[in-house]
């Protein structure tokens, strides 16, 4: 009869009570083997090194905010065959983390999910859980709409994104005029133009809808 090893799997979480109380909880599960808990970037990266595990658990507030996204940046480069699993109270990062390389995203709320997760995460699968299904399609929707937004943007001219861009700023049509080395009228034409692109009714409107996506 053969026996197949336990899964590997090492822990970033930066909440020490509960990386404890999480790692007693694997540790009850016969197919998992928790290798090494580390708290802060660089120890996981010091584990990774060491273990190779098959499984990464990633909390995402880390020394940073975005930590464990990072972290999934670099175990897709260095790693790749470690299967990153999000570990999180954090629900606005969901399309983000598995655009990003993670398999499996489970709330702290729901951590009876962690362990069958993790396990079918490890067969190749990608784990959307229920609770996180609807974040998912919100933000798939939300990053549909930007991505919409940013292609209709590409129908102003290059002067018409920077004098929006002033606008947005707060400048008055006269500073933008000397700002650019144009006239008050040229600038009051580009806007009338960008009006009648979009059919939006006002100035106001067109800030509104695109801003987000001006950039710098």
């Amino acid at each position: 009869m053969t026996y197949s090893a336990p899964l590997s799997i090492v822990i970033v979480e930066d909440n020490l009570d509960l990386a404890q109380t999480v790692q007693a909880f694997l540790s009850l599960e016969p197919g998992l083997s928790v290798q090494g808990v580390a708290h802060e970037v660089r120890g996981f990266q010091d584990l990774v090194r060491q273990h190779l595990p098959d499984l990464a658990l990633i909390d995402i507030g880390l020394d940073t905010p975005r930590s464990g996204l990072d972290l999934l940046v670099w175990l897709r480069k260095e790693f790749p065959i470690v299967k990153p699993v999000i570990m999180t109270v954090n629900q606005g990062d969901v399309l983000e983390a598995y655009n990003l390389g993670a398999r499996g995203y489970v709330l702290k709320t729901g951590l009876e999910i962690l362990a069958p997760t993790l396990l079918e995460v490890s067969r190749g699968k990608l784990i959307i859980p229920p609770e996180v299904g609807e974040l998912f399609l919100t933000q798939v929707a939300a990053s549909d709409a930007l991505w919409k937004k940013s292609v209709e943007l590409e129908r102003f001219s290059e002067r018409e994104k920077e004098i929006l861009r002033h606008l947005r700023a707060g400048l008055r049509r006269e500073d933008i005029g000397d700002r650019l080395g144009i006239s008050f009228f040229t600038v009051r034409r580009h806007i009338q133009n960008m009006l009648e692109k979009t059919g939006e009714p006002s100035l106001r409107s067109i800030l509104d809808k695109f801003g987000e996506v001006l950039g710098a």
